[in-house]
């Protein structure tokens, strides 16, 4: 199940639940039409059963945005595969935004 937690007039988290424990959740910031993924996490012994396609997918469908905004590391090959299965492209980079590592921007327009 996936519930909706209000952080402030900008900010929410969408928590994917097993009964009372939390196995991932997508933090954004909605600002002007504008949607940053601020962070998305699943603990790693839930990972590759699709809590992260459906924290998306629940943000993608609920929100009320013009365009979705997210950075992600560039060796991070498992997040990229699944944004741009969602439909996000890359725009920019940013050198050295983790440590050594560049990030990659990349958005999805509605």
């Amino acid at each position: 199940m996936i519930n909706k937690e209000i952080l402030s007039d900008t900010d929410a988290i969408y928590n994917y639940m097993n009964g009372d424990t939390v196995l991932g959740y997508i933090e954004i910031r909605l600002v002007d039409g504008v949607l940053d993924i601020m962070n998305l996490y699943v603990n790693e012994e839930e990972r590759r059963k699709g809590i992260a396609s459906s924290l998306l997918n629940e943000v993608i469908e609920k929100e009320d945005y013009n365009r979705i905004m997210l950075e992600v590391n560039e060796n991070n090959n498992e997040a990229i595969r699944l944004y741009t299965k969602f439909g996000f492209t890359e725009i920019s980079l940013r050198e050295r935004y983790y440590g050594e590592d560049t990030a990659i921007i990349m958005e999805k327009v509605k």
